[in-house]
């Protein structure tokens, strides 16, 4: 009597196993989200260098550095060569102090 309770649980694990899988299975087909799929990396895609971070030498963020102010100068020249176009007085006094 006992062997074939054993045997009747057995089929049942063995049944509940199977359907475990087939959910399994099912469940990263079921929840996909909208858009595109995320890529993979493969040995071509893949960088070759250990780092991805790139770095910059002293002199090419000095030379950045000074290429930002001349065009912070350039930009202050224009606005003060605009503020002395538009501005009366300042023609006014010109011409006074000669």
């Amino acid at each position: 009597m006992y062997e074939s309770i054993l045997y009747e649980i057995d089929a049942e694990i063995s049944r509940l196993h199977a359907s475990k899988a087939k959910l399994l299975k099912n469940v990263g087909t079921a929840h996909k989200k909208p858009g595109r799929p995320a890529k993979t990396v493969t040995a071509a895609t893949k960088p070759t260098r250990g780092s991805t971070t790139r770095t910059m030498s002293a002199e090419g963020l000095e030379r950045i550095r000074q290429a930002q102010f001349r065009r912070w100068a350039a930009v202050k020249k224009a606005k003060r060569a605009a503020l002395r176009a538009a501005s009366p007085t300042a023609k006014a006094k010109k011409r006074t102090a000669r």
